[in-house]
């Protein structure tokens, strides 16, 4: 029943009217029936009073003259008319000695009274001068008992002397029970017309109360906790102007100002992207959003995790205490704290977390707030960035020793070419020397010619003109042994120029594969620093920098080649037309020997002279032929040795290039170490 009352106003309200009502209308029905009472027994104490001194008066005339006999007729009398009355007449003693009760005469009065309250006042009306009543109820009667002492006069003192005070006392009994009765009557209706005005009092000002404040006040009750259950468009109705009606329109205003501020909250909360989440006072998820299940992998909407701890939510762990727990113990802000977990894919992830605690306005904690930071891509790109810069340092290593082998080969080049060149201005030189050894051979040869057509006119000179072909030969002899010494020594230049340029193009294939692989590197560092993005930035410029030098060191390779090439096939060509030379040299030693011979044999055979000279002018013109053809080769071997120095030249330009590259990407490589 209490439980019911605490929870209703309008049980309480009934209970305190009806509670206040019938406290009032009890005290008011006590103090109406005890004043009627001490009303009513204060007209039969008069009454009593009245009779008594009336039975007094009527006594006093017999018992002032010794009339005992008058006495005891008074007492018949009183006995007769008032039945309802006892009257009783004591001594000093207490012993009746006159009395209505003809029974009683002579008795004391505690053997005719058994009530305590009438045996004291008896007693003490002997003994002081008492005019006192009191009401009995013996037998299911009311009686009203007065007690009135009787003092000793001066007109008692002739019967009793002087000696006592007071003589006894007159004792006056009358049956009051149709009065006790009536106001008995009284009483009940009083109560009756009290506890009907009460209950019509309580009803009609339940009935009011009901109308104009409880059922407001449950309205409002029952709109307020569906408000408090989140159905904020729940509107509160105004029944009145009166308080109740201005509580009822401030509660729909106020109503209205936090539907604004929770719309402007939810509102901020739903918009943010940044993963958060907050908790109660318990370490509770109470919201979250969409970013936050995705930044943790996991399933289903935000509001499926309300209610989770927040050991749950991150680490599947319920009892795991968190930076959350720290910051509602301590109640202080936590920022900049990085943490590892794995999520529901099973997957390594990094966050910062900044986590602050929520008061409300009157400064209580409300909860936590949290914000979660992934910083799994930043962790991954840093990862990425440090293996690349790792990458880059040993490919910088790694180029560097290349930069370091290319410029030891690119001075080793450089001398080789150097040498080249030295080898090919000496070919020159010995090339002009064998031409101009060639013009007189030809030369030589042409006159040989010419002297044997005129050997053939002049056969009668033959002796004289044999000599002198003799010793023309032993000089065509000597030169042409000095041309095949000559053409011997070209061809052993032209093959060590050969072996050089060979070794040149070895050296200019290591130049090549450097390049590219310095080049592949430049580009794995490009590649590499462009997926780093601005951190990557410096590695770019550096990068592209070298993967420049490569190019450079590429294209100075590629000319290289081609002169290298160029002096290759020229060689090639020296080496072919020396050779030729060489075996028509040959062929011009033996045709000069021949030719010494057949002139010694002229100078003994004079009668085969015609002959001879014949096939003399036949070997002379094949001679002279064969001097064009080495006169024209001498000449194409000087032209390519001119080409063979000028493409040394230009080598030797090209590997100072190089080796300046080269230099230069070393110091490139340098940088990129710092």
């Amino acid at each position: 029943m209490l439980h019911f009352i605490r929870k209703s106003i309008g049980l309480k309200t009934l209970t305190l009217i009806a509670g206040i009502s019938v406290v009032v209308f009890t005290i008011l029905i006590g103090v109406t029936t005890q004043r009627q009472y001490d009303g009513m027994l204060g007209q039969m104490d008069t009454a009593l009073t009245r009779v008594s001194e009336l039975i007094k008066l009527a006594t006093d005339g017999p018992m002032l003259v010794g009339d005992d006999d008058g006495t005891k007729a008074q007492f018949a009398l009183l006995a007769k008319r008032y039945p309802d009355t006892q009257v009783y007449i004591t001594n000093f003693k207490n012993n009746i000695t006159y009395s209505t009760r003809t029974g009683t005469v002579r008795k004391d009065v505690e053997d005719v009274f058994s009530d305590p309250s009438v045996l004291a006042l008896t007693e003490k009306a002997v003994k002081t001068d008492v005019h006192e009543g009191l009401l009995l109820k013996e037998g299911g009667k009311s009686f009203m008992l007065r007690s009135t002492s009787i003092p000793n006069d001066d007109s008692c003192h002739h019967c009793h002397g002087s000696s006592q005070p007071i003589l006894g006392q007159l004792v006056v009994v009358k049956d009051v029970t149709p009065m006790v009765a009536g106001i008995h009557r009284q009483v009940l209706e009083t109560v009756a017309f009290s506890v009907g005005g009460l209950a019509t009092l309580i009803c009609i000002v339940f009935f009011f109360l009901r109308k104009t404040v409880i059922k407001p006040v449950q309205e409002i009750t029952e709109a307020s906790h569906r408000i408090a259950h989140g159905e904020l468009e729940t509107q509160f109705t105004v029944h009145s102007q009166d308080e109740l009606g201005k509580l009822e329109s401030n509660l729909g205003e106020m109503v209205g100002k936090l539907k604004e501020q929770l719309g402007f909250s939810r509102g901020i909360l739903q918009g943010m992207t940044t993963p958060f989440l907050v908790t109660d006072t318990e370490g509770n998820v109470t919201f979250t959003n969409k970013g936050m299940v995705d930044c943790l992998c996991e399933l289903g909407d935000p509001d499926q995790h309300v209610g989770k701890t927040v050991g749950e939510f991150f680490y599947n762990d319920v009892s795991r205490e968190t930076l959350t727990h720290k910051v509602l113990a301590n109640r202080k802000a936590i920022t900049g704290v990085e943490v590892e977990f794995t999520d529901r894919d099973g997957e390594t992830r990094y966050s910062v977390l900044d986590s602050s605690p929520i008061y409300d306005l009157d400064g209580n904690l409300m909860g936590a707030f949290t914000v979660c930071t992934d910083m799994t891509e930043f962790r991954r790109q840093q990862r990425l960035v440090e293996e690349q810069n790792s990458r880059i340092t040993r490919a910088a290593e790694a180029a560097g020793a290349i930069a370091v082998q290319v410029s030891s080969a690119s001075e080793e080049l450089s001398a080789q070419v150097e040498q080249s060149s030295s080898g090919a201005e000496e070919q020159r030189s010995l090339t002009a020397e064998g031409a101009t050894a060639m013009e007189q051979m030809n030369a030589t040869v042409t006159e040989v010619a010419r002297n044997a057509s005129n050997a053939a006119e002049m056969a009668g000179k033959a002796q004289d003109v044999a000599k002198n072909g003799v010793s023309v030969v032993e000089d065509t002899v000597r030169h042409i042994n000095d041309v095949a010494r000559q053409a011997e020594s070209l061809k052993t230049e032209m093959g060590g120029l050969a072996d050089k340029a060979e070794g040149i193009g070895e050296i200019i294939n290591v130049i090549e594969d450097i390049a590219d692989q310095t080049n592949l590197l430049a580009l794995n560092a490009a590649i590499e620093a462009a997926r780093a993005g601005d951190a990557g930035r410096g590695f770019a410029v550096v990068a592209d920098e070298v993967r420049k030098l490569a190019e450079k060191t590429m294209s100075a390779t590629r000319q290289v080649v081609d002169y290298v090439g160029s002096i290759q096939e020229s060689t090639r060509r020296n080496m072919a037309a020396t050779e030729e030379a060489v075996k028509l040299v040959e062929q011009s030693t033996a045709m000069a020997g021949e030719s010494g011979r057949t002139l010694h044999s002229i100078v003994q055979m004079v009668v085969e002279t015609a002959d001879q000279v014949r096939a003399i002018a036949t070997a002379a013109e094949e001679q002279s032929a064969a001097s064009e053809q080495i006169n024209r080769s001498m000449e194409q071997i000087s032209r390519i040795s001119s080409e063979t120095a000028d493409a040394m030249n230009q080598s030797a330009q090209a590997v100072s290039d190089l080796a300046r590259l080269a230099v230069d990407l070393n110091a490139i490589i340098t940088d990129m170490r710092r």
